[in-house]
């Protein structure tokens, strides 16, 4: 490792599966890089968690309230998803080296953060809104009565397989209604491929939403019904995880 004088330029910490990397509210100044692992980002809201992101290997979390010099409390919270070993950046190198950095690029750096933080806010409040007269919960979803979200009426195709299956196993089904807690999934009552459809089931699945914008998340059957007349089943889906940047698409869909 290298040095800046008593103080390392960085270090390394192992995180188990479940374990909290950093905490909404908290401040700090320091800027970790994930070496190998899956992190998800999240804002708290009540006993809500509100999915932001999930990282992977090379990126990096902190860099708001590093840039915001510690004046702010973090804006999100960071958690293992899977064990992970992450390399943290002492705060003070990193500040002698963004100091050098030309005006206008520290500019730029410091808008597009801006905008992502509120983007991020935005999201999280669009998901803990409580629902009004035109809005609807998940049905029959566990806690549904105080964790219910927004959602918007939709009719789109989705493709999914469950998540230890081959990636060449394909479904399809019917998107009916959408919000950043869930979806309502028509399928048929039988498939040519055999798969079953259990409550707790999870299913890797990818959403093109009316807008064009495609989101790929991780979801799990919480709820069936049966409509044996036009031989479907009814899935009530919580999702499990967004990849990527899908939370952030699908928070800007629902507040279209």
């Amino acid at each position: 490792m290298g040095k800046q004088g008593n103080a390392p330029r960085h270090r390394r910490l192992r995180y188990q599966k479940g374990d909290l990397i950093v905490k909404q509210g908290d401040y700090g100044l320091s800027i970790y890089k994930i070496v190998s692992g899956k992190v998800t980002v999240f804002r708290e809201s009540g006993v809500m968690e509100i999915p932001l992101a999930t990282l992977n290997s090379g990126e990096i979390i902190g860099e708001m309230a590093f840039l915001a010099r510690g004046s702010s409390p973090r804006a999100a919270s960071a958690r293992a998803l899977e064990d992970s070993e992450l390399e943290i950046w002492h705060p003070s190198s990193l500040l002698e080296e963004y100091e050098k950095m030309p005006p206008v690029i520290k500019y730029i750096v410091n808008q597009a953060l801006t905008r992502l933080n509120r983007t991020n806010q935005l999201v999280a409040r669009m998901t803990a809104k409580r629902p009004r007269d035109n809005e609807k919960a998940l049905p029959d979803k566990p806690g549904s009565a105080d964790r219910a979200h927004y959602r918007k009426e939709v009719n789109c195709d989705c493709t999914y397989r469950p998540v230890d299956s081959s990636p060449s196993v394909r479904l399809t089904g019917w998107i009916r209604d959408i919000s950043m807690g869930g979806i309502r999934l028509d399928v048929r009552a039988k498939n040519p491929l055999g798969v079953d459809h259990r409550i707790g089931d999870e299913f890797l699945m990818g959403i093109v939403l009316p807008n064009n914008k495609e989101i790929n998340v991780s979801a799990r059957i919480v709820n069936i019904k049966e409509d044996r007349t036009l031989q479907k089943r009814i899935l009530g889906m919580e999702f499990v995880d967004f990849h990527g940047d899908s939370g952030k698409t699908l928070g800007f869909f629902l507040t279209a």
